[in-house]
């Protein structure tokens, strides 16, 4: 009898140790199932967690400033980890865009360009060259890129040809043109999903091949 009843009891424990646990509610549909706020005081431990078989239907959650965790709807924000967004300048100066303020922040985002491309104003047309200020035989270099503004604590951008204009053909003969020109940028959200690094500076030595030192942290 007495062998019966350990028996009974080892049942017992065993079934509760593969049970659903709710607390507060009376159908949980998980291990641990908590209907309401969670508070711990101290760490949290995931000890062989697994990959979750619902990844695609897994949501982001984020901390507010008075410490609450929330789902993240992107649908809803005013912005998200990484942000894609076009500018377009249209009917441009022939000289192109040497600053723009994009009113952005420094201190909430960091911005880069991804790409570009530019046409002729008005027309849509390719046929857009670049002509050097120095004489034909020379071919100058694209500068299109973000960068820091400390005075206005903004980001801005330029889109120009380093000593030199857009030109387009008119009856056979290449003249100054204004164009169209589209910036992909890419926004990030700081602290959210990117860290800036310190720059790293290298003195070549007027050398072609180089190492240079690895950024902290990698």
């Amino acid at each position: 009898m007495r062998k019966l009843f350990i028996i009974c009891i080892l049942y017992s424990f065993t079934q509760g140790l593969t049970a659903q646990v709710g607390i507060n509610t009376n159908s949980p549909n998980s291990t641990l199932h908590v209907d309401g706020d969670v508070i711990m005081d101290n760490a949290l431990y995931l000890e062989n967690p697994g990959a979750s078989s619902k990844i695609r239907n897994s949501n982001l959650l984020i901390s507010l400033q008075n410490s609450d965790i929330v789902e993240y709807d992107i649908d809803v924000s005013k912005y998200g980890p990484i942000n894609y967004t076009e500018f377009v300048f249209r009917n441009l100066s022939a000289d192109g865009l040497q600053d723009y303020d994009t009113k952005i922040s420094i201190d909430d985002y960091i911005v880069t360009v991804q790409g570009y491309y530019y046409l002729e104003a008005g027309t849509g047309d390719t046929d857009v060259m670049t002509n050097s200020n120095n004489g034909n035989d020379n071919i100058e270099g694209h500068q299109i890129y973000a960068y820091k503004n400390t005075t206005t604590n903004t980001w801005f951008i330029r889109a120009f040809i380093n000593d030199a204009v857009f030109k387009t053909r008119v009856a056979g003969v290449f003249l100054d043109t204004p164009v169209d020109m589209y910036l992909n940028l890419i926004i990030y959200r700081r602290g959210f999903i990117s860290k800036e690094l310190n720059s790293l500076s290298v003195d070549m030595g007027n050398l072609e091949t180089g190492t240079a030192p690895l950024p902290a942290g990698f």
